[in-house]
This record gives structure tokens, C-alpha cells and sequence, in this order.
């Protein structure tokens, strides 16, 4: 009762200093929106710390997931960003093996039309009756004849030149080529390492929620535990309009959020494996609903929006929450990573997070949320 008691004291503090001044002011500056972000992440850390209190080796348990969780949302990061780095690499490499086809190509080419000029020159030479002939004075095509001479010996040359400075150009390509296989092949070998980071951290993850849910199951039960979790996301979504209302709002040219009820695609492709309302421990239940997805897939926001939160709650893991303005919001927990922050604005389809299972889920999925004024609607009905 006690440790129930400190937490709603903790909490109605932060409320209680956490109201803007004025929440229907607007920022006049790009420099004040920023400030007032950043202010906003504070209040939001504040909040999150506040939400996630526990006490004795629940704490200390509590305090490990999070960190493991970011630990291997940073590595998933890395890796997605070796794995562009990498596709980049490679798209260069096919590039320049491209341009050494047509530098061959063209190489060949012009080697066939010098061969051909040296065969004329070397018929012109020899033949000196052809010659005589060519530049007789009394012929009236003398001079035009002597002008096509020179062009065929200045043509000569030109191709000459021209074949030099491709053969260069061919080596470089080459060189070029080398040096980005060399890259391509560092780059996969830094993968790999990565890789098997998170594959560690991974394991590591999955001995700590055992350990963790083991120490809460001391004290309560797994309803309770999961009701508490539910009232966590629940205090944390009605701060959260408070500490928006205070930023500019701008659908730009995108519809409302109302207005794309059963129009708007999941955020990921998989089937679902919890729906909304239904039964989650003896006396809990689902307010959004679970989507199976693989490792590491992307996560894409329903609509347009502006990030509300981007961060570790207790019971959702890595949790970004986007608002749609009017009230509305989608949740989407579990990630294994973030690629968002508080304050950006996201496009429908963009990437927001990826897949993982962070938080309490133990297979990877995505727990999706819609909600209006806070209070959950079913995602079934909202996207296709």
C-alpha cells in the first residue's frame, strides 16, 4: 500500500508541474517548436520513469530489460543501416561493372575502325598510282580528295587518342570495381558480427524477462501485473494530448484521420494473433491486437502524423505512438527498433520501428493500437 501510495504521489507530481502554461499558444519560431519538443521529451522522461517504478530485485530487473531492449534496438539500427550501406556497395559495383561492358564494347569498336583506317592508309601508301592519281593537279577533285585524305589521317589519330584515354578510364573503372568488392566484403563480415551481437543480446533478453517475471509473480499475479501495464499505457496517452496541445497542428494537403476508416493498410504484413477484446489473463484483455510478423520487418505508420513517443514502457517495450490530431492515435509496441523521435512528423507507409519482441511478448510481433480521445477502438475495423 505504501509503495502504491509513493507512486500516484510521484505521478500527481509530475502532473501537477508538468501543464502548459498556455495549451492553446503556438510556437512563432522554428526555435521555440524545437524548445518546446525538447521540453516535451523531458516531461516525457520524467513520466516514463515515473510509470515504470518498481522497488528491490524487480527494479533491478526492470532497469536490465530496458537497457537490454534499447541495447539491441541500437544494434538492430546498426545492422539496417550496414544492410543499406551494403545494398548501396553493391548497386555501385553493379554500376561499374556496367560502365567496364560499355567502356569494353566501345573499346572493341573503335579498335575495329582504326584497323580498318590503317588498312586505307597503308593501301594509300603503297599504292602510288592510286595516289598520283588521287591528287592529279588536272583532276577537278583534287582538292576535295586531299581534304578526305587528311580527315581519314586526323580520324586515325583522334581514335588513336580517343582509345588511349578509354583504356585509361577502363582501368580505373577496374580498380574502382576492386576497391568496392573489397568494401562489399568488409561491410557483410561487420554484418555477421553484428548479427550474432544481437543473436547474444537476444538470449540474454529472454533469461532476464524470466527472471523478471518470476519476481513479479512473487507479489501478483499475472492479471494484475498486466491490468497495471494497461494503466500505465492508459496515464501515459492522456499526459501525452496534454503536452501536445501546445504544438502547431498541420494535416497539410493529407486527409483526417476519420475520414481513412477501413482505408488505411496494416502497418505490417502478417495475420493476427490476438484480437481486440479478447481475453489476455483471467480478468485482462486486449485492447488493441497482435500481428505475427518475422524479425526485424517493418513496421509503417497507418497515416500521417507527428510522433507522440518513442521509447521503452513497461509491458510494451520499445513503444512508438503517432497522433493524428482530432484525438486520434495508433500505438505500435513490442519493436525491436526505432527509427523515429518525438516531434517528427511520419508519412503513411514510412518506416517507423521494426519488428521485434520487446516488452513482455514472447515470439516476435507487433502489438497495434487505434485509439480516439485514449480510449481504444478496434484496429479491424480502421485498416485492411
Amino acid at each position: 500500500m505504501i509503495k502504491r501510495s509513493m507512486f500516484f504521489l510521484i505521478l500527481f507530481s509530475f502532473v501537477a508541474i508538468g501543464q502548459p502554461p498556455n495549451a492553446k499558444s503556438q510556437p512563432k519560431s522554428e526555435i521555440e517548436l524545437e524548445a518546446n519538443i525538447a521540453n516535451i521529451k523531458q516531461k516525457l522522461r520524467v513520466l516514463k520513469n515515473a510509470l515504470n517504478k518498481a522497488y528491490g530485485d524487480e527494479q533491478l530487473l526492470l532497469g536490465k530489460l530496458e537497457l537490454q531492449d534499447k541495447s539491441i534496438s541500437n544494434v538492430s539500427k546498426q545492422i539496417g543501416k550496414g544492410r543499406e550501406q551494403l545494398q548501396s556497395i553493391q548497386k555501385h559495383i553493379q554500376q561499374t561493372s556496367e560502365k567496364i561492358e560499355q567502356n569494353s564494347k566501345r573499346i572493341e569498336k573503335q579498335k575495329g575502325q582504326i584497323v580498318d583506317l590503317l588498312k586505307l592508309q597503308v593501301y594509300l601508301n603503297h599504292d602510288k598510282t592510286l595516289k598520283m592519281l588521287l591528287i592529279d593537279p588536272n583532276n577537278g577533285n583534287s582538292t576535295q580528295t586531299k581534304h578526305q585524305i587528311k580527315y581519314l589521317q586526323n580520324r586515325l589519330y583522334g581514335l588513336i587518342k580517343e582509345v588511349a584515354l578509354q583504356i585509361n578510364e577502363l582501368e580505373q573503372f577496374k580498380r574502382h570495381s576492386i576497391s568496392l568488392q573489397e568494401q562489399e566484403t568488409i561491410k557483410q563480415q561487420g554484418l555477421l558480427v553484428q548479427q550474432d551481437d544481437l543473436q547474444q543480446q537476444r538470449k540474454q533478453r529472454l533469461s532476464i524477462l524470466t527472471r523478471l517475471k518470476h519476481e513479479i509473480a512473487k507479489y501478483e499475479t499475472q492479471g494484475e501485473s498486466l491490468n497495471k501495464d494497461q494503466k500505465r499505457l492508459q496515464q501515459l496517452l492522456s499526459e501525452i494530448q496534454v503536452l501536445l496541445s501546445d504544438l502547431p497542428k498541420s494535416l497539410g494537403s493529407n486527409k483526417p484521420f476519420r475520414k481513412l476508416k477501413a482505408r488505411m493498410d496494416r502497418p505490417v504484413v502478417g495475420q493476427y494473433i490476438r484480437s481486440f477484446h479478447s481475453k489476455r489473463s483471467e480478468n485482462t484483455q486486449w485492447d488493441g491486437v497482435v500481428i505475427a510478423a518475422n524479425l526485424g520487418d517493418s513496421v509503417n505508420a497507418i497515416a500521417y502524423g507527428r510522433v507522440a513517443f518513442a521509447d521503452w514502457l513497461r509491458g510494451f517495450g520499445m513503444l512508438v505512438i503517432l497522433d493524428h490530431q482530432d484525438g486520434y492515435m495508433s500505438l505500435y509496441g513490442f519493436n525491436e527498433s526505432i527509427n523515429v523521435d518525438v516531434g517528427d512528423w511520419v508519412d503513411k507507409g514510412q518506416e517507423i520501428a521494426t519488428i521485434g519482441n520487446s516488452g513482455t511478448l514472447a515470439t516476435p510481433g507487433l502489438y497495434f493500437e487505434i485509439r480516439k480521445d485514449a480510449m481504444p477502438l478496434n484496429p479491424k475495423i480502421w485498416v485492411k
